[in-house]
């Protein structure tokens, strides 16, 4: 059965004979606390799903702070029991800061 996610992804969203579940947190550009709230609701959705998932996450045109690069990733570490495989869709410089942030949250 086909739903919508908190973001309004298709959940799952069927692609080239495989699935994923998309997260849009783009296009928030500097509305943290809009984004925030829509990151509590999708992390709502997917931990109370029965099925892991693919997940592809969609931030482009969200400026993200560094403590918005931090919640992200305790975001994602939250979930990370029901995710398989993980996306991450982003401009470069984004994308550099969230991968600093998965290394130091590392051990």
């Amino acid at each position: 059965m086909i739903t919508k996610s908190p973001s309004g992804a298709l959940s799952p969203y069927y692609y080239k004979g495989g699935y994923f579940h998309g997260i849009h947190y783009g296009s928030y550009f500097e509305d943290s606390q809009a984004l925030l709230s829509m990151i509590k609701d999708e992390e709502h959705f997917i931990l109370n799903s029965p099925q892991k998932r693919r997940v592809l996450i969609d931030l482009y045109e969200t400026r993200l702070t560094k403590e918005l690069t931090l919640q992200i990733v305790e975001h994602i570490e939250r979930m990370k029991h029901k995710i398989v495989k993980l996306a991450i869709t982003t401009d470069k410089r984004s994308l550099h800061r969230l991968q600093k942030a998965f290394r130091k949250k590392q051990y």
